[in-house]
Parts: C-alpha cells; sequence; structure tokens
C-alpha cells in the first residue's frame, strides 16, 4: 500500500502538497475508494480516497505501527564518487538511520562547491523520502548537512565509531553488543581510499572508536550497508 509523509491532516482530511497530488492521480491512477497510508507526526493512519476531482482523502483510521530502530543513528558519509551517493541515501533510509552527514575527507575525489549544496541537499532529501515511503519508516531522516571532515569534532553521540580498514583488534559486533537501546549512535564511513593515518587519529582524539568491518576490504558503500545491518541485527535482536 503507497505511503506518503503528508504536512498536515484536519478533521480527519489528509493536506497533499501538488507533487503528492500529482503523484497519486497521475502516476499511481488512484481512484475513489483505494486506500493508502499517511504519516503525521510520526503517526500512520489508513486512509481512503473519497473524491479524485479534487483530491480528497479522508482517515479511515489510526494504525499501531512502528518500524524505527531502537536507536538513533547518524551516518557520517564521505562522498564518494559519481552517483553511489544516491544508492548509499536510498539505502542507508531502508536499513533505518536516522540521520545523515555528507563528509569532504582528505581521500574524497568528488567535491561539492558551497554554491551547489542546497541543490545537492534537496536531491538527497527526495531520495531519502521516497526511501522512507517505500520502507514504511515513520521519519523521513535528515539530511542537512555538507561538512569538512574537520568538523566531525562538533558531531557528539552516546557511541561514536569510525570504519577503519587497518583495525585488527576492535571488531563493529563486539562494540555493538555493549550499546544500550535508546542510545545515539554515529558511524563514520570513508569514501574510496577510506581514511588517512591522521584522519583517524582525529577521529580517536575526537571520541571516535576505531572498528573492523570484518576481514575482507570493502567497497566504500558496501561498509555502509554492512555496518547498518549490523546495527539493525543486533539491536533489534536484545
Amino acid at each position: 500500500m503507497q505511503r506518503y509523509f503528508v504536512s498536515n491532516i484536519e478533521n480527519g482530511m489528509v493536506e497533499f502538497d501538488k507533487n503528492q497530488t500529482h503523484h497519486i492521480l497521475n502516476v499511481m491512477r488512484m481512484h475513489v475508494n483505494d486506500r493508502i497510508t499517511c504519516v503525521f507526526n510520526r503517526e500512520v493512519y489508513l486512509c481512503e480516497l473519497t473524491n479524485c476531482s479534487p483530491l480528497e482523502v479522508k482517515v479511515i483510521e489510526k494504525l499501531d505501527e512502528n518500524n524505527e530502530l531502537c536507536v538513533d543513528v547518524t551516518l557520517l558519509y564521505c562522498l564518494p564518487k559519481g552517483d553511489k551517493i544516491d544508492l548509499v541515501i536510498q539505502k542507508a533510509c531502508e536499513l533505518g538511520v536516522k540521520e545523515i552527514v555528507i563528509v569532504q575527507s582528505e581521500r574524497c575525489v568528488a567535491k561539492i562547491k558551497n554554491e551547489d549544496k542546497e541543490k545537492k541537499l534537496n536531491r538527497f532529501r527526495t531520495i531519502a523520502k521516497e526511501a522512507s515511503e517505500q520502507s514504511k519508516r515513520l521519519i523521513i531522516p535528515k539530511i542537512e548537512q555538507i561538512i569538512n571532515y574537520k568538523d566531525i569534532s562538533k558531531q557528539k553521540f552516546d557511541q561514536m565509531f569510525i570504519a577503519y580498514e587497518n583495525e585488527k583488534d576492535e571488531t563493529f559486533f563486539e562494540k555493538l553488543l555493549n550499546v544500550k537501546k535508546g542510545q545515539s549512535i554515529g558511524i563514520l564511513i570513508g569514501a574510496e581510499g577510506g581514511f588517512s593515518p591522521k584522519e583517524v587519529e582525529y577521529a580517536k582524539e575526537n571520541g571516535y572508536n576505531s572498528i573492523s568491518l570484518g576481514k575482507r576490504i570493502l567497497k566504500s558503500e558496501t561498509a555502509v550497508f554492512y555496518a547498518l545491518s549490523a546495527i539493525s541485527l543486533v539491536m533489534e535482536g536484545k
């Protein structure tokens, strides 16, 4: 069933923006009596189309539904080449992140100019919204920051990790066993080429724990999927 994040529900009627109205009527080609789910203020409502011209949708009932992780996960992801970032944002939202922070690190080949940041962020937010609707989330993860690497010092969480391919002693799984429900997690993952030793040391100085994501060297985007899947597996198993 199609899901939409809406800005208002009043007197049992749902309000949609122009893009949502177009999607319902012209893309999905819905008809009177078709049903959808709408999310407003982290609450899910079963709704039904009562008119198509103009579009009118009424609330049938409030649903008891919560598909969110029991921890607040922020992915700090160093900008990769090409359009890999689109896939990472999509899958990170599906896997339950609360926020994504784009980081420009030493080994990032791709760069985002200051004048292009807002345009890029708007596109990233659209991807996040669509992925969150598809995966039945209660929230759309925040994507509001593109930061330089030095600014990771301003990002504070209950549990802070940096994935480093040369880490031999500390596995991510072992660290996750100590994470408690309700805590916030920040996971920093590099672009192609990973992190320089200097960057890893800087992260450690600012509270990040260096962790291994296994014996094999993973591509940048694979490391994201691995790490977020591990968080979901461990925390939802507690």
